[in-house]
């Protein structure tokens, strides 16, 4: 079996929340929105590859330096990692100084934004 990484969006007071579960693959990408029935899609083998390795090649995830940033208490959301057993911090700020942080953050919206148009 492949390993396995979450992306977990907490959503908003606007926004709800969505947790995508994907292997390297991208054959069989869970979608668990907070407000409805999971779903199974699939996703371009590529994109699920490159940010599956670059997981991999930032592990472990709890020791990742994150940026802080002042957030809306009803609009502000939270962007997670999950991998190997262990998540990240909070990476959804504008601004992330760690380029692995920043990469991740790229390719973890890139994917949320895939699963959305679907």
């Amino acid at each position: 079996m492949q390993p396995q990484a979450s992306i977990i969006d907490s959503g908003s007071t606007n926004r709800p929340g969505l947790r995508v579960t994907l292997d390297a693959t991208g054959d069989n990408v869970a979608l668990e929105p907070r407000d409805g029935p999971k779903q199974t899609i699939k996703l371009p083998r590529k994109l699920c590859e490159q940010f599956m390795s670059d997981l991999q090649s930032a592990a472990p995830l709890n020791a990742l330096p994150a940026n802080h940033c002042l957030k809306s208490a009803s609009f502000g959301s939270r962007l997670y990692l999950e991998f190997n057993g262990l998540r990240s911090p909070d990476i959804s700020c504008p601004v992330q100084a760690d380029s692995r942080t920043a990469t991740l953050k790229k390719e973890a919206t890139e994917i949320l934004n895939a699963v959305q148009t679907r």
